[in-house]
């Protein structure tokens, strides 16, 4: 599987826009495009909650569940889509490493 990309349009009214990589290796990368930061973290440390229309994407610390160390607010639909994406990138992981 090669990485996947998407850019996602930020709800909220300063409309920032993200570009989103989802490796096949376990690590999804955000890059901010207007504010130049760079976010990352492994799927397990990935959480989704959402609230109506919104969704907070969290990725939390490894050691403490409770230290948030990013998070980033996206539309129900984008944060499925990237669900899915996520999901999928772990399916076919699984599947190569039965294979080796």
């Amino acid at each position: 599987m090669l990485a996947e990309h998407r850019h996602f349009i930020l709800p909220g009214e300063s409309r920032l826009h993200a570009d989103v990589t989802v490796s096949p290796v376990g690590e999804l990368e955000v890059n901010i495009l207007e504010q130049n930061s760079h976010l990352s973290g492994e799927f397990d440390q990935l959480y989704f909650y959402s609230e109506g229309k919104k969704t907070e994407l969290v990725c939390k610390s490894q050691q403490q569940k409770d230290d948030v160390q990013w998070h980033l607010p996206l539309s129900s639909a984008d944060a499925r889509e990237l669900a899915k994406l996520i999901e999928l990138a772990e399916e076919e992981y699984e599947i190569l490493m039965r294979d080796l």
